[in-house]
């Protein structure tokens, strides 16, 4: 099987566990680049700090950011997005903000996030690697206040909240907000994005633009957002530190992050494969 594009997560997967990238790393994707593969990114992050570490490999086609819901090469020009609109970001904050809650909400350029009074509750959501320095943060007295003199859409919307009022939240956001997916991520954590967003869904979009099929793509990943990509792709490429269920949907299993598994993938992959064309 010819494979013309290669789709890579970052963190777990392309990165080290020091967040690094590896010298053997860069050295393969070159090798792809030169064999005429197309090679984008498929992540969780925020665009500016997924388009840094493409910058770092000089790759010049679209990357997959926001898990999907913004492809581009540049922040000004999506090709492709899928946002919640203002309209129903309104509706959900000022339904959220009915609980004692710490409430994100988050596209392309920066994150809002509201000022909770609550001095019990956790008001402190994880600032990760996926959001540098760079990516502004603005915090407001009330969020319902800001999207009523701010027409903004969402990549996704992060909540924080007591875990008794979970339930219910879960099952109201459920009846009034058909047009959502939820994610829950721990026993007082959520996610909400557009339904239908994913990696996978972002990846297709980048493929169809570039007129590379998905049965001639590689897309490579370590945890369960990667899954849906993996197990769709020409050939799914999980990392062996990957959950079982990834691996087993997987059509190989590489190495780990810090046992050069992408680079190991790559030349195993694309070695004997002759120069291609887009």
């Amino acid at each position: 099987m010819v494979y013309r594009l290669l789709a890579l997560d970052i963190d777990g997967t392309l990165l080290r566990s020091n967040h690094k990238l590896d010298k053997q790393t860069k050295e393969a994707i070159a090798f792809a680049r030169r064999k005429g593969v197309a090679i984008t990114l498929v992540s969780e992050r925020h665009f500016h700090s997924a388009a840094k570490v493409a910058k770092a490999l000089k790759l010049r086609h679209p990357i997959v950011a926001h898990n999907g819901a913004f492809v581009s090469s540049t922040i000004d020009d999506p090709l492709y997005t899928s946002k919640i609109e203002h309209d129903v970001l309104l509706q959900l904050v000022e339904f959220l903000e009915t609980y004692p809650s710490h409430i994100r909400i988050s596209h392309e350029r920066l994150s809002i996030s509201n000022k909770p009074k609550q001095k019990n509750l956790i008001a402190k959501m994880t600032v990760g690697v996926s959001e540098p320095l760079f990516y502004p943060i603005t915090y407001v007295d009330s969020l319902t206040h800001y999207l009523h003199e701010n027409i903004e859409s969402a990549t996704d919307v992060k909540l924080e909240i007591y875990k008794n009022n979970m339930e219910e939240v879960l099952e109201a956001v459920g009846d009034f907000f058909p047009t959502l997916k939820v994610r829950q991520t721990s026993d007082t954590q959520l996610v909400l994005t557009k339904m239908n967003t994913s990696k996978y869904d972002g990846l297709v979009h980048l493929a169809q633009r570039i007129g590379v099929p998905i049965s001639e793509t590689v897309a490579v990943g370590d945890s369960y957002d990667d899954m849906e990509m993996i197990t769709k792709a020409g050939l799914g490429v999980a990392m062996s530190h990957a959950p079982k269920e990834v691996r087993n949907r997987a059509g190989w299993v590489t190495r780990s992050n810090d046992m050069n598994g992408v680079a190991y993938m790559i030349k195993e992959v694309f070695r004997k494969q002759l120069r291609v064309q887009l």
